[in-house]
């Protein structure tokens, strides 16, 4: 199967990243949360519904509808809160090195601060590690492409990839603040719309597992609801090259040395 990679970017403001990103997300996993699987035996099986949940952002003119489970939103919401401290951090420190916003500023007197990105990633989990074939760099870094151009992640091929640029700016006052609310409500409804037009095409999604199967497609560990197995890869700054050491480089060259 081909990965399919989506692109998506946002302006927002440093206090709407958290909303932003929940936002998408939580749109994103409503189309790949299917409910409990329940075989009747190895091929044939019944599924349970699963509900939804209408929130309100906090820092957005906006609610978007999620999967109503408390489980699931834990576990995004987490990673999410992570990924706005490393923001937060990226943007009080003038040692850590951040990518500079690309887009014009969003009001008269926006502060730039930095592009971050952060990604949704749906995979399987691979039955046959070892027969990957080259090499590649996904968006997230780190993965290599095998024959088809899947992606594979740690522990499996991915199969779909949203990728969430956010250009964040700061602002002062509070009438400028209000104008970014309904500016990136309108944003993300775009976007949000974008995705269910093109997000259920059913070729691009595994084909249903047999029972032994269904830990390699679907993540089972919660009680209410069962997604596609993924990965949230955060990236609030950038990936730093690694630099061999005085000491790695002289005995890289000694090592150079005896083999001749």
């Amino acid at each position: 199967m081909n990965i399919r990679q989506n692109e998506l970017r946002l302006t927002v403001e440093l206090r709407q990243v958290t909303d932003a990103v929940e936002c998408i997300f939580h749109s994103l996993l409503l189309h790949r949360t299917l409910g409990r699987f329940q075989y009747n035996d190895e091929k044939t099986f019944s599924m349970g519904s699963i509900g939804i949940k209408e929130v309100s952002c906090e820092q957005i003119d906006m609610t978007y509808v999620r999967v109503n489970s408390t489980e699931l939103a834990m576990c995004v919401d987490e990673d999410i809160r992570q990924f706005k401290c490393e923001v937060e951090e990226a943007t009080c420190s003038g040692s850590i090195p951040r990518r500079t916003p690309t887009v014009g500023s969003p009001t008269d007197s926006a502060i730039p601060l930095l592009s971050a990105q952060i990604g949704l990633q749906f995979y399987t989990k691979s039955k046959k590690p070892n027969s990957v074939i080259g090499t590649a760099v996904t968006w997230f870094g780190g993965a290599a492409a095998t024959a088809t151009g899947a992606t594979v992640a740690d522990d499996g091929t991915s199969w779909e990839e949203w990728k969430l640029i956010l250009d964040v700016f700061r602002v002062e006052s509070i009438d400028e603040l209000q104008k970014m609310r309904q500016r990136v409500a309108d944003d993300i409804g775009e976007k949000v719309l974008d995705i269910c037009e093109h997000i259920n095409h059913n070729h691009y999604t595994p084909k249903m597992p047999t029972k032994t199967e269904i830990p390699e497609i679907f993540e089972t560990k919660f009680s209410d609801c069962q997604p596609y197995l993924f990965k949230i890869r955060r990236q609030a700054v950038p990936q730093m090259e690694h630099k061999q050491s005085l000491a790695q480089v002289a005995l890289s060259r000694w090592k150079d040395i005896l083999a001749v």
